[in-house]
């Protein structure tokens, strides 16, 4: 059976560094190496809304490069040319049923009113 490696634990790292650090002579810092540090410490905190912000922000980029990756890569489903030339004949057949009903109902009303045409104007 293999062994696991062995993953030092922080105290032992915090030894490890101990005895780096120790051989190494003592040098004092330059003057306003201090205040450098608080500076750039100041510098690199961000406030909540900033932080906020670039989540949100970055979200938002992620979100329209998927909408664009997905419209590129699902093309849009049309129906085929034959089924909507065969639908647009279809309208405009059912429209010249319309249109020869509307004759046949005009025929009708002359039909009714023929009864009425006085004998001698009949031929």
């Amino acid at each position: 059976m293999p062994t696991r490696p062995h993953i030092p634990s922080e105290e032992e790292l915090l030894a490890e560094a101990r005895q780096v650090i120790e051989p190494l002579p003592p040098v004092e810092p330059r003057a306003g190496f201090a205040a450098m540090v608080a500076l750039n410490a100041r510098d690199r905190l961000v406030s909540p809304f900033a932080r906020w912000l670039r989540w949100s922000l970055g979200g938002l980029a992620l979100a329209g490069a998927a909408a664009v990756a997905v419209a590129v890569v699902a093309p849009a489903r049309r129906p085929p040319v034959h089924d909507v030339m065969v639908a647009q004949r279809l309208d405009l057949f059912e429209d010249l049923t319309v249109v020869q009903n509307q004759e046949a109902l005009e025929d009708l009303e002359v039909v009714e009113v023929l009864h009425q045409l006085q004998p001698e104007a009949r031929p």
